[in-house]
């Protein structure tokens, strides 16, 4: 992705711009991303600005912006995530149309069905891969070799994050891509959602998902995973190699699920799990503290 200056978007929701610098990606301060230009709406963050190698300008109040170091690029504005989230929706456009120019790069060995949608530019297909009837693969995404998408799955559309474009609650577009790894096979109904502001959402090799799983943005999914069906990953959360997802599960975004680690059917996870542990229930806990609890709760019964 192409450099962008703080002085391209002077005016857009009131920013002004009081030290102008050059960034990469707009992003937050979570955003695993280099020259990165963030919002700063709180006193609480400003040491963390300050302090992190990967901010090149932030977007904050009058009040505190004299807390700004001078290293880093500096715009102002009433709101700074309505400002932000302006920025961010010119510098997704500015993406697109680089996305345009980026021919797609399809094996001849790749084995596409009629009735998917493969979009016209900014799609790689590796080697001997299978797309299904009403698969639909949107521009950013890269498929590797021997990968299977079955009937229904979208990969690459946007993610659920909102904010104020325009005067106006909105989706907010997405500037990353998708890639999935060699060996990988998705059922019919998964959605996997582009990454938010740069790099990709990842699905490592032999990584299998069962029907009607959501992979949201900026999800990093290790090798051989298997994520059985309605299991939801939200946004930024990384599952390590060898982890198992059971069937209706739910993670919470920007949590870490170790390697080998299982959540049971149901769970609900709210913490990082531990690489081999095993978590159940609603709100997860280790498995053995949840049928500890749970015999002491039938002893109890009448």
């Amino acid at each position: 992705m192409s450099l962008h200056r703080l002085s391209e978007f002077e005016g857009l929701a009131g920013l002004k711009v009081v030290r102008d610098s050059a960034f990469a990606v707009t992003g937050k301060l979570s955003t695993p991303l280099d020259d990165l230009c963030v919002p700063l709406r709180s006193e609480n963050y400003l040491g963390e600005v300050n302090g992190s190698d990967r901010v090149a300008a932030v977007i904050t109040t009058v009040a505190l912006s004299e807390g700004v170091d001078p290293r880093l690029g500096l715009a102002i504005a009433a709101d700074p995530d309505a400002a932000h989230s302006e920025v961010h929706a010119q510098c997704a456009k500015l993406r697109d149309k680089e996305l345009r120019a980026i021919p797609n790069r399809i094996d001849s060995s790749a084995d596409i069905d009629p009735g998917a949608h493969i979009a016209p530019y900014g799609v790689e297909i590796g080697p001997r891969c299978y797309i299904g009837p009403g698969a639909v693969v949107r521009p950013g995404t890269a498929i590797e070799h021997d990968s299977i998408i079955h009937s229904g799955t979208s990969i690459g559309g946007p993610g659920f994050n909102t904010g104020f474009i325009g005067g106006r609650r909105r989706i907010v577009p997405q500037l990353g891509g998708v890639r999935v790894g060699p060996f990988v096979e998705l059922l019919s109904n998964c959605c996997v959602a582009r990454s938010l502001f740069g790099g990709n959402t990842v699905i490592g090799e032999e990584t299998v998902a069962d029907n009607l799983v959501y992979i949201a943005h900026d999800v990093q999914i290790g090798r051989r995973v298997q994520i059985c069906a309605l299991v939801n990953v939200l946004g930024r959360t990384v599952v390590g190699d060898s982890a198992y997802l059971g069937p209706s599960a739910v993670i919470r975004n920007g949590l870490e699920i170790g390697a080998g680690a299982k959540v049971s059917m149901g769970a609900v996870v709210t913490e990082n799990v531990e690489p081999g542990a095993t978590v159940t229930g609603n709100f997860a806990i280790s498995h053995e503290r949840f049928l500890a609890r749970l015999r002491t709760i039938r002893k109890e019964d009448p």
